[in-house]
């Protein structure tokens, strides 16, 4: 698994068609978060707070209420917290597919 984009360098999904929507919604940093881990599952706390440019505990707030909305799963293991994307965050990030409107 390739380590997140160092900071001050362009991610892959800057340019993603939505990111600007995503952003309004959760904020920029839970955005990048959700994103990181989107495209490098399993990746740890500080390994997203060194792609992000942030401090850990700043990253440790923003998974924990993405946790929170079901969006992304944690688990420990040794010293280490891995974070991957969970169902509902799967469909958020792919447009909401088969969600039917509400009228």
């Amino acid at each position: 698994m390739a380590g997140p984009t160092p900071p001050g360098s362009q991610p892959p999904f800057g340019r993603q068609p939505g990111r600007r929507a995503l952003s309004a919604l959760l904020g920029p940093t839970r955005a990048a978060v959700l994103l990181i881990v989107a495209h490098q599952p399993d990746s740890t706390t500080n390994e997203l707070a060194e792609g992000i440019g942030v401090s850990a505990a700043t990253i440790s707030h923003h998974t924990a209420v993405l946790r929170g909305s079901g969006l992304i799963t944690t688990r420990r293991s040794g010293g280490s917290v891995h974070h991957s994307l969970a169902g509902p965050g799967e469909v958020l990030l792919s447009g909401g597919g088969g969600v039917e409107p509400c009228t």
